[in-house]
């Protein structure tokens, strides 16, 4: 049986999924290089976060017609985003989902409007 992934993405390896997810098709090395805002990374350093996102079971990749190999996330944002939320919400907040949203609205100072706006979500 395989270990279970590792739950959470460094600064670096976030970056990289933002450009996949963004992209909404695979890409090669290159393509995810030239997303990046100057100054850009050097191509090693992608290549290698792709190698350890493909490790972590993040992201897969097929071989193009060429030697190229072109990586895709395994994922969405959404249920990345999913998987981290339900993490703290267990680890911090003992599961309780409005616990969380009590620390959030108060951490985050909220304008009346935007307490309004959770309030029609809610309903």
């Amino acid at each position: 049986m395989k270990e279970e992934k590792n739950l959470t993405l460094t600064k670096g390896e976030m970056q990289v999924m933002n450009i996949l997810w963004a992209a909404g098709k695979a890409c090669d090395v290159h393509e995810v290089v030239d997303k990046y805002e100057d100054p850009k990374p050097a191509y090693t350093t992608v290549a290698t976060f792709l190698k350890i996102l493909t490790t972590k079971q993040f992201v897969d990749y097929k071989k193009s017609e060429g030697r190229q190999y072109l990586f895709f996330p395994l994922l969405s944002k959404a249920e990345y985003t999913r998987r981290i939320l339900q993490d703290v919400k267990d680890n911090f907040f003992q599961g309780s989902a409005s616990s969380l949203l009590s620390f959030f609205m108060q951490e985050e100072n909220l304008s009346e409007d935007e307490i309004q706006e959770l309030i029609n979500m809610v309903k």
